[in-house]
């Protein structure tokens, strides 16, 4: 038997299912995990970029380096769509067996997709966050990108201070917002609502993430803790190994719709 027609009779065994996703299966949509050769933090200071001062400090310092950061995030963003991985989980939510998507990304991918339960513990860039009250707002994608292009674009006359007017203010208190993202050294959003799903699934596909962003990254261990089968779609590497109860060796894009046939055989 093979890892996908094993996965389905498990699932349709267990029948509570929580996705964990991470960078690899938006990779798979035009958005380059920030790690690797050629991705952002190979050709910017995550110091300089990635933290809330950093960013503040490096805006007045250095604001062209802030432009074509911003506007290389805004090219990579406006490219990126929905993949057979995204689309793969609506489905296994579809036929009833996928209960939540908890994801480490950022994109917005899964709610396009469908996803209807979507936990997002760094956040998500298309949503604004008050910085006054802390209520939080969605954004138009496709509106803010053509905003942001317009602004970037800019290299003779840019300037910083027109970043503030992409955001819009706070529906409640009117004060300014921010996007709602964790920068580094900033806490990880909806973790407990992430634990209590792993507390309470019979099993966890683990998707396109190499488990070293902590504390995100202790989700799967989690689920087994609490007796859930772990399985993980990874190309690259096992890197569950220890938890696994099978590694399928595939893209999301290309293991979610086998997955997804070998189920409907099974029902």
């Amino acid at each position: 038997m093979d890892e996908y027609h094993k996965t389905a009779e498990l699932i349709v065994q267990t029948r509570r299912v929580v996705a964990f996703t991470g960078a690899g299966i938006s990779a798979e949509s035009g958005i380059p995990t920030f790690r690797d050769p050629g991705g952002l933090w190979d050709q910017f200071d995550p110091d300089e970029v990635g933290t809330t001062g950093g960013l503040l400090t490096t805006a007045v310092r250095k604001p062209d380096l802030i432009r074509r950061f911003l506007l290389q995030s805004v090219e990579i963003f406006e490219r990126a769509k929905v993949n057979p991985g995204h689309q793969g989980l609506r489905q296994l939510e579809e036929l009833g067996f996928l209960k939540t998507v908890i994801t480490q990304n950022i994109d917005n991918l899964h709610q396009e997709a469908g996803s209807s339960n979507v936990i997002e513990v760094h956040g998500n860039l298309f949503r604004a966050r008050c910085l006054n009250c802390g209520r939080k707002q969605p954004i138009n994608k496709v509106e803010l990108l053509v905003r942001a292009r317009a602004i970037l674009k800019q290299e003779e006359d840019f300037e910083i201070a027109k970043l503030t007017e992409l955001l819009p203010h706070c529906a409640y208190c009117q004060g300014i917002s921010r996007p709602d993202v964790v920068m580094f050294g900033e806490p990880v959003q909806q973790l407990p609502e992430a634990f209590a799903e792993a507390e309470n699934c019979d099993l966890m596909l683990v998707l396109g993430t190499t488990g070293l962003v902590y504390p995100a990254a202790a989700v799967p261990y989690q689920a087994y803790e609490n007796n859930a089968f772990i399985i993980e779609i990874n190309p690259t590497d096992n890197y569950y190994h220890s938890i696994s109860k099978a590694h399928i060796s595939a893209p999301a894009g290309i293991a979610m719709p086998k997955l997804i046939d070998a189920l409907k055989d099974l029902l």
